[in-house]
C-alpha cells in the first residue's frame, strides 16, 4: 500500500514539472501577443490557475461536509489555506530567491504587499467567531473581485504611461523601435489557438498532478496518524503549493520575472480569499482556534519580513531567501512541538 502511494506521488510530481513549462510558455506568448504585462498575467491568470488545487480542496471539502461524508474536514480545508500561504511566502519564495534573483518595483510591492495584509485581515475578521459563514464567503469573493478590477485598471494606466514614454523617445530619436519590436515578436509567435490549447492542456495536467500529489501525501499522513490541522497545513498546504513552485521556477529560468513574482503574490491573495470562500459558499467552515492566536500572527510576521526584504533593494538577496526558509522551518518546529491543536 505504501509503495503504491509513493508511485502516485512520483507520478504527480512528474506531471507538475512537465506541465508547468507548457503553461508558462503559452502564457508568455499570450502576454506578448496582446501586449499584456507579465505581472498582470501572473497576478490574474496563472495565480488563479495554480490555485485551483486549493480551490478544489475547499469545494470538495464543503461537499463532503454538507453530505456527511467527512463532517470534520474543517481542519484540513482551513489549514490548507493558511499552510499554503505560509509555504509560498516563505519556503517557496525562499527557494526561488536561492535559484535566481527576484526583482519587483516599489509600486508593485505597495499594491500586492498591501493586499496580502488586507486579505489576511479580512480572513481573520470573518473567522473571529470561530466560523466562516455563507455571507462571509460572499464578502471574501467580492473583496477579491474588487482587487482584480483594481489590478487591471492600474496595469492599463501603467502600460499607457510606458507607451507614451517609448513614443516620446522614438520621436526624439526619429526612429520607431517599438513597431519593429512588435513586428518581430508577432512573426515569431505560434498561432493563438495553439497557445490557448497548450495552456488548457498544461493547466489540466498541472491540476491532475497536484491532485495525485495531495491524495498520496494525505494517505502517507494518515498512516502516521497526524491531526487534521497538521495535515492541512504541512501536507496538503505544501502539496497544493507545488504548482506555484514549479511554474515560477520555470518562469525564472525563462527570465519571466513578472510572471513569477505575480504568481507567487497573486496566489497567496487568491488562496486566502477566493479559495476559502469557494468552500464557504457551500457550507459553513469551523476555524480551529489555534489558527487565530498562533498561525495568523506568524503569517502576518512572514508577510512583513518578506515585504521588508523586497522593499530595501527591490530584490531578494540569497541570504534573505535563506532566512525566509529558516523562518518556515522554525514555524514548523514550534507548530509541531507546541501548537498542533
Amino acid at each position: 500500500m505504501v509503495l503504491v502511494t509513493l508511485i502516485f506521488l512520483a507520478v504527480g510530481l512528474i506531471c507538475l514539472i512537465f506541465s508547468a513549462k507548457i503553461v508558462v510558455i503559452s502564457l508568455e506568448h499570450i502576454a506578448k501577443r496582446f501586449g499584456v504585462s507579465q505581472l498582470l498575467i501572473g497576478l490574474v491568470f496563472l495565480s488563479i490557475g495554480t490555485s485551483l488545487p486549493e480551490i478544489f480542496v475547499s469545494v470538495i471539502g464543503g461537499i463532503d461536509k454538507l453530505t456527511g461524508i467527512s463532517p470534520n474536514i474543517d481542519g484540513i480545508v482551513i489549514g490548507n489555506k493558511v499552510g499554503s500561504f505560509m509555504t509560498q511566502i516563505t519556503l517557496i519564495l525562499g527557494i526561488l530567491g536561492l535559484s535566481q534573483a527576484i526583482f519587483i518595483s516599489k509600486w508593485e510591492l505597495k499594491r500586492e504587499g498591501s493586499m496580502m495584509f488586507i486579505s489576511v485581515f479580512v480572513f481573520l475578521i470573518c473567522a473571529l467567531d470561530g466560523t466562516i459563514f455563507l455571507y462571509e464567503g460572499i464578502i471574501m469573493v467580492l473583496v477579491y473581485i474588487l482587487y482584480i478590477l483594481y489590478v487591471i485598471k492600474s496595469e492599463k494606466k501603467r502600460q499607457k504611461a510606458e507607451a507614451e514614454v517609448k513614443a516620446f523617445i522614438a520621436q526624439r530619436n526619429e526612429i520607431d523601435p517599438p513597431l519593429v519590436e512588435d513586428e518581430i515578436k508577432s512573426a515569431n509567435l505560434p498561432p493563438l489557438r495553439k497557445d490557448i490549447a497548450y495552456f488548457i492542456i498544461g493547466l489540466i495536467i498541472l491540476i491532475i498532478g497536484a491532485e495525485f500529489t495531495i491524495l498520496s501525501a494525505h494517505d502517507l499522513a494518515t498512516f502516521l496518524n497526524v491531526p487534521n490541522i497538521i495535515i492541512g497545513i504541512f501536507i496538503v498546504g505544501l502539496g497544493t503549493s507545488l504548482p506555484e513552485l514549479v511554474a515560477d521556477l520555470t518562469a525564472l529560468k525563462r527570465d519571466s520575472h513578472g510572471i513569477a513574482i505575480g504568481d507567487i503574490l497573486g496566489s497567496n491573495i487568491c488562496d486566502i480569499l477566493l479559495a476559502t470562500a469557494s468552500g464557504a459558499l457551500i457550507v459553513d467552515f469551523n476555524v480551529p482556534f489555534v489558527i487565530l492566536y498562533f498561525d495568523i500572527p506568524i503569517l502576518l510576521g512572514a508577510i512583513g519580513l518578506t515585504c521588508y526584504f523586497l522593499w530595501t533593494r527591490h530584490t531578494l538577496r540569497r541570504w534573505e531567501a535563506a532566512l525566509l526558509i529558516g523562518y518556515y522551518g522554525l514555524y514548523a518546529i514550534i507548530k509541531l512541538a507546541f501548537f498542533q491543536i
